[in-house]
């Protein structure tokens, strides 16, 4: 028995095709899921007297951590984060201090959006 594939050329075009939509798809995605998690995280700093209760979002006293989130975006890749150190301590805790996560839970919340953006983009590229 001999399978002939007719237009064998014309399909890996296509399908090269569909590959690039696919990578500019996820990489629009990327940035978008970074630049949603830094202003979940800023909106989720609010002003408050005194700290926050371990486990929360922490309160935002002087206003650093909040202004110093930043999203960056490079080829294959895009940060969100914060140089502040205390961000540092907040997220992960100290010896003397619970946790009061600011990072992980602001990616995760917006990252329920990117998957639904990201399908949508692929879907649409698929026809």
């Amino acid at each position: 028995m001999k399978v002939e594939l007719r237009r064998f050329e014309a399909l890996q075009d296509m399908l090269r095709d569909l590959l690039a939509d696919g990578e500019d798809a996820l990489r629009e995605t990327a940035r978008e899921l970074a630049e949603d998690t830094a202003e979940i995280a800023r909106r989720e700093m609010k002003a408050a007297a005194g700290s926050a209760p371990a486990g929360s979002y922490p309160h935002q006293q002087s206003g650093r951590l909040a202004e110093s989130v930043t999203a960056t975006h490079e080829p294959r890749q895009s940060r969100v984060g914060s140089d502040e150190i205390h961000g540092y301590h907040l997220e992960f805790g100290t010896e003397s201090m619970e946790a009061r996560p600011w990072l992980v839970p602001s990616f995760e919340e917006a990252t329920a959006k990117a998957e639904q953006t990201l399908a949508a983009k692929l879907q649409e590229k698929i026809g």
